[in-house]
């Protein structure tokens, strides 16, 4: 994770887009359904990269909806930290962990042993449970 302070160049402000943050808040809502009829054993890895993926697309919606932009799913980690102090240490380590996690799968084939998503399962669906109602909220309020 690379901290909201530290972030530099990695991080710009655009014009607050609501609609776009709506458009990848519905798009995680379609990834979560198609997720909810694949099993663990040899799709473990599969649910833990695709959780995240559902994850970092709610964030990317908040920073969309705040005025922010970023490529870096570090910087997307360090946000979510300093801007929604709702979410726990806890709750930001697991998702800085999954990033790591989804990385080592997308670029070393790494394969998730299920006992990891067993445990981490419920963690990683509340995590994406609270970002939702973040976002809702959020979108409810208008201007940032």
């Amino acid at each position: 994770m690379i901290e909201w302070e530290a972030a530099g160049d990695e991080v710009r402000r655009v014009t607050p887009d609501p609609a776009m943050a709506r458009a990848l808040a519905a798009m995680t809502d379609v990834r979560l359904r198609a997720l909810s009829k694949v099993g663990t054993g040899p799709f473990t890895s599969i649910l833990v990269e695709q959780h995240y993926e559902a994850i970092k697309e709610l964030i990317t919606a908040l920073m969309a909806a705040n005025g922010w932009k970023t490529y870096s799913h570090e910087v997307l980690v360090g946000y979510l930290k300093h801007f929604y102090k709702e979410f726990t240490e806890a709750e930001i380590a697991l998702v800085d962990q999954l990033r790591k996690l989804r990385n080592d799968i997308s670029y070393r084939g790494v394969a998730v042993n299920p006992e990891y998503w067993e445990r981490n399962k419920s963690a990683a669906a509340a995590v994406i449970t609270k970002l939702k109602a973040v976002l809702e909220k959020r979108l409810k309020a208008g201007r940032p």
